[in-house]
């Protein structure tokens, strides 16, 4: 049943195990990202005048990079043209699985590295998008079949501009 209702909202979707298992991707990537958004918000709420600043840089850098993530992810479920085209021209390396899967791990070790946060949400979402990165990039040298029919949002572009 839940692969019949994610069908009807996926413009990619098709019947096989790889599609869905790239829908379950996309999900799990969606929750992570709400889960980094809120250890950024958090972290900025508990600011402190004696803190470091840095701290407070990391943090909105964590909610810019996850809503990044959450935009391109939305991209994939249903596709705004103009957003699209301007996300794939400034952060084109989220259009394939290899850039995808390094930008996940960078983005691990940046949650990681947040010292004055909620020690157990920064090392369960720190974790959880290195595993989640280092995944997709098992996936993609052990698995090319249930990623090979990845196929990145193309609303907004013409075909001849398609990679």
């Amino acid at each position: 049943m839940l692969s019949s209702i994610l069908s009807l909202y996926h413009p990619h979707s098709g019947k096989g195990k790889a599609n869905c298992f790239q829908r379950l991707l996309s999900i799990v990537n969606l929750i992570l990202c709400a889960g980094m958004m809120a250890l950024g918000i958090l972290t900025l709420i508990e600011f402190k005048n004696g803190m470091d600043i840095s701290e407070a840089f990391v943090a909105t850098y964590m909610i810019l990079f996850a809503a990044l993530l959450a935009l391109y992810e939305f991209m994939w479920w249903s596709t705004i043209d103009s957003i699209n085209k301007s996300m794939r021209k400034n952060f084109g390396f989220l259009y394939g699985i290899k850039g995808k899967a390094a930008y996940m791990i960078f983005v691990a070790f940046l949650t990681i590295g947040l010292e004055s946060s909620i020690r157990w949400l920064r090392y369960a979402v720190g974790i959880s998008f290195l595993v989640d990165g280092v995944f997709h990039m098992f996936l993609l040298c052990y698995k090319p079949d249930l990623v090979s029919s990845y196929k990145a949002p193309t609303g907004g572009l013409s075909n001849d501009h398609v990679v």
